[in-house]
């Protein structure tokens, strides 16, 4: 295992499997959120840290390592180099759903998690933080690393990709079986609520039907409906508004099309991810919405 400088003093772990760099971005002044701990109810106790910050993702030829066996020599290389270990944990322990949409991800395709087989580590030296996101989907790995050094030691702002692998072993089946092949979510664009309604009024959807047909292809795929709302309102309200919402959704989905209630679960984000803005009419009404997001993937 190899620990470099990379450029602009930015830290740079040496893969343990062959991998390829998918994202990269380095800001000279930004703030990154450091989970301190695990869930404590619907909080994620955190530090939000600032500094230079840049920001990994690779993506590993797997195999047959577990996330544990991918993490642990990254792990050890940092200790090396004079790194503390600080909070880690592993899938449910951290507080699955909850956690992961707490932290600062990279969105998919670069970046895929699955909320049944992830690990959380972060570490630190002096006055430098450094955290790392790993997970698997089938023979795949997934590795994010997020570096916060001095203010300023990042000279510009910089963003790579290279080609993106989608997590595999899905089979595409209509729009948005597609977009759930290759990037893991997808917005149920036809569920449409009013401000405060959590209803859906007809008993047929073109995108939970789509949705159906994906998971009937896809029978060892779970996945997760997740409701949001606009920012009408308070934070406790919203959050318990875009639960119902995707309930309402799982309801239709197990009651009218025959899926099994165990491969869908629920969430509620509240207001806290905006797709548009919140002072205008339509920024409001694209917000109201429900996403799906897959959450564990066949081998």
């Amino acid at each position: 295992m190899i620990l470099t400088a990379a450029p602009a003093g930015a830290v740079e772990l040496s893969m343990p499997l062959p991998a390829v760099q998918t994202f990269a971005e380095a800001q000279p002044l930004a703030s990154h959120r450091v989970a301190t701990g695990p869930m404590q109810g619907s909080a994620l106790p955190v530090e939000v840290v600032e500094g230079s910050v840049t920001r990994r993702v690779h993506q590993l030829a797997a195999g047959q390592a577990t996330t544990l066996q991918m993490l642990s020599p990254l792990r050890d290389a940092l200790l090396a180099d004079g790194w503390e270990a600080g909070f880690s944990c592993e899938t449910r322990v951290c507080g699955g759903f909850d956690f992961r949409f707490a932290l600062d991800v990279v969105p998919a395709p670069e970046m895929f998690v699955d909320l049944a087989d992830f690990r959380y580590a972060t570490f630190l030296r002096g006055e430098e933080w450094f955290t790392m996101i790993v997970s698997r989907s089938g023979a795949q790995g997934y590795v994010q690393t997020t570096h916060v050094g001095a203010p300023g030691s990042v000279e510009a702002v910089t963003k790579s990709s290279a080609a993106v692998v989608p997590p595999p072993g899905l089979a595409a089946v209509g729009e948005i079986g597609t977009a759930l092949a290759a990037t893991g979510r997808a917005v149920l664009d036809d569920l449409v609520f009013p401000t405060g309604s959590t209803e859906l009024p007809e008993a047929d959807y073109a995108s939970l039907a789509a949705l159906a047909d994906f998971l009937r292809a896809n029978p060892s795929a779970t996945v997760a409906l997740v409701g949001h709302t606009d920012a009408e309102g308070g934070a406790e309200g919203n959050m318990a508004i875009s639960r119902r919402r995707a309930d309402s959704a799982r309801a239709i989905l197990v009651d009218g099309y025959g899926i099994a209630p165990n491969r869908v679960e629920t969430f509620g984000v509240g207001f806290f991810a905006p797709v548009a803005r919140n002072d205008t009419e339509a920024g409001r009404s694209a917000n109201r919405r429900v996403e799906v997001v897959v959450t564990s993937v066949p081998e």
